[in-house]
């Protein structure tokens, strides 16, 4: 399910927004970025959806646990509960962490300009309707995924081995 959120956020973005997806770490705002620049940042983090990918993590935590703790320590179940609501607030805080990271991603690779009229359509009716029907979508994009990668990947390897063969080389 957590793959599902990062898949379905990575295909957005690359979708959407056209940045190139990478791995990043956390990095600090630097001093040459405005704050209103970071703040548009964020605001298409935040009404892109990405931020609600970022909000699964804790729940599919939750669920986790309560499912492993909860059927192989039924005893344990009270403190379990009480330990993951006690987490919350640290989930909360990881989670703005990476949203000003993602922001500041943004505000780096985007004009102020460009992510407030990203911003524009993520709040207009078009852009409501595409945040609501992507997390279905993604879904089934992800079920897709993997038999046409493996056929495209099995294509691919036999259009080589082919080519490979009329060059007089053995595959």
């Amino acid at each position: 399910m957590i793959r599902h959120h990062f898949a379905g956020a990575a295909v957005s973005l690359a979708l959407l927004l056209a940045v190139p997806a990478q791995a990043q770490t956390a990095q600090p705002a630097q001093p040459d970025i405005p704050q209103s620049h970071l703040a548009a940042g964020r605001d298409v983090v935040i009404v892109s959806g990405l931020a609600d990918s970022f909000d699964s993590i804790f729940l599919e935590f939750s669920e986790r646990v309560s499912q492993t703790v909860g059927t192989t320590r039924p005893e344990a179940r009270k403190d379990m509960e009480e330990i993951i609501a006690s987490l919350r607030p640290e989930a909360d805080k990881k989670r703005e962490e990476i949203v000003a990271s993602a922001a500041f991603i943004f505000a780096k690779r985007m004009s102020e300009t460009d992510l407030r009229d990203v911003a524009a359509f993520f709040n207009s009716p078009v852009g409501q309707r595409y945040n609501a029907a992507r997390p279905r979508a993604i879904d089934e994009i992800y079920a897709l995924l993997q038999p046409w990668s493996m056929q495209t990947s099995n294509f691919l390897f036999d259009r080589f081995s082919e080519e490979m063969r009329k060059r007089g080389h053995q595959m």
